[in-house]
């Protein structure tokens, strides 16, 4: 008699959100807060590194940016090989290449080396984001394909939260390069626990070595009723070729230039914010204090939202939700720059309303994009629309604010110029929603409408 073939997505997807499961998404939280400490901790170092070199604004905004093109060049270089070498593997290797070069950045002396450190732990950055919301998003049921995505992405604002209190503890007695040797220390104690207990891609171990012994003990810890003679199977293909060229076939070309526009927006105004506010709330106030307690309000907001946002998304919709989010963006960077003099405690509401929004929105787009793309290439899309629109995004926000600074633009203008553009991604959002592979309101009708949902599984 021969022995039940049972698919692990499909296994997965109908199994209940178990212990297990739960594991997989506290590991893949804790390397996001990496990204989210590193995101946050160059915006509070960012002025003693300015008084310590004697830097013009101009030059600040390069280094800032530096590390935006390490974590583009990591994202579009590294992150496809998680879809070959595996995810976990890609993951720790990335945590321990990132903080060592953090570490390094520590002892830098001069512009060049920064320059060069920034460069090169971003390179190594740049692949764990992808990965992580790729493995998390495979191991969740069904019914939480938007919350874990959104959830993991939580961490984000976590890791900035870290960096928040670390900048008000250590930056007063210690000075910036205390900053960065927490970020070269962290990413490395948090590789050993990827490496002992975070399972691979099921997906991956189908397509690509058939390890059936490997899986069964992974599929076992999901479903313990698993028949022990039960073989398991990847019904998802091994895509030929660059993993990069799928993301515009199939009739995703258009969606997935949306999706990076969507992602350059709202990655640039979060960068925007992270890399100059503080900057521009110490020069109305003249307090650090005031900065590092900003970007604490600041996360705490994102990372409620962030968790909220998943389940609204799964009960609504993705464009329910994001639109009307894009259009807050904008008005909550108005009202960042209209109360910089006013009050601290009106400011701080602002700036919570701010991080709530800007914060689970980009844990919405997140989620839209781990969900869009063939398992086969889903780190693929899910790093391309991290580097090609987001990082992009976060390339160019700095260096905009580093300008405007340089033209001696009042505070309040600068976050006046930047959250009009949000107002422009909300019509975006409408028409990406015209596009069959990201039109996720239509898998609660999957039955009756197959040919639109199965593609963008």
């Amino acid at each position: 008699m021969a022995a039940e073939r049972i698919d692990t997505r499909a296994l997965i997807e109908e199994s209940p959100f178990g212990r297990y499961q739960i594991g997989v998404f506290l590991l893949c939280f804790l390397a996001m807060v990496i990204d989210g400490y590193d995101v946050q901790i160059i915006g509070v170092a960012a002025a003693g590194i300015r008084e310590t070199l004697k830097l013009e604004p101009a030059t600040l905004g390069i280094i800032i940016t530096a590390g935006q093109v390490g974590v583009i060049l990591g994202a579009v270089f590294l992150a496809p090989f998680a879809d070959r070498i595996g995810r976990k593997t890609l993951m720790v290797t990335s945590c321990v290449l990132f903080g060592a070069f953090s570490f390094l950045t520590a002892f830098s002396g001069s512009v060049t080396e920064l320059i060069a450190l920034r460069v090169l732990a971003g390179i190594g950055l740049g692949s764990i984001g992808p990965a992580a919301l790729a493995l998390g998003a495979e191991y969740a049921p069904k019914r939480l394909k938007a919350s874990i995505p959104s959830w993991i992405w939580a961490a984000v604002p976590a890791g900035g939260m870290i960096a928040g209190l670390s900048a008000v503890w250590l930056l007063p007695i210690w000075g910036w390069p205390a900053l960065f040797i927490v970020a070269g220390v962290l990413p490395i104690l948090v590789a050993f626990p990827l490496g002992l207990y975070l399972p691979e891609s099921l997906s991956f171990l189908g397509t690509h070595r058939n390890d059936q012994a490997r899986m069964r003990r992974i599929a076992s810890r999901i479903a313990p009723d698993l028949p022990a003679a039960a073989e398991l199977y990847s019904s998802e293909e091994k895509l030929p070729g660059v993993p990069l060229k799928h993301l515009f076939m199939e009739g995703r070309a258009l969606g997935t230039v949306l999706l990076w526009i969507m992602f350059f927006l709202d990655y640039g105004i979060l960068i925007f914010f992270l890399s100059w506010v503080p900057t521009l709330i110490k020069m109305a106030t003249g307090s650090t204090t005031a900065l590092g307690t900003s970007l604490a309000f600041w996360n705490v907001g994102s990372i409620f939202c962030s968790f909220g946002i998943g389940w609204l998304v799964d009960r609504f919709g993705y464009y329910r939700v994001l639109v009307p989010n894009f259009v807050i963006i904008a008005l909550s960077m108005w009202a960042i720059g209209a109360t910089l003099n006013a009050p601290l405690w009106l400011l701080l509401c602002a700036i919570t309303v701010n991080g709530a929004i800007a914060g689970s929105s980009g844990a919405a787009l997140m989620a839209l994009a781990a969900n869009s793309y063939p398992l086969a290439v889903r780190s693929t899309g899910v790093g391309a629309a991290y580097a090609f629109g987001g990082r992009a995004g976060a390339f160019v926000a700095p260096l905009f604010g580093g300008i405007m600074l340089q033209l001696h633009y009042s505070p309040a203008a600068m976050c006046y110029i930047a959250g009009a553009p949000l107002l422009f991604g909300s019509v975006i959002l409408l028409w990406l929603r015209t596009q069959a592979h990201f039109r996720h309101e239509a898998e609660a009708a999957a039955e009756a409408a197959p040919a639109v949902v199965q593609p963008s599984v």
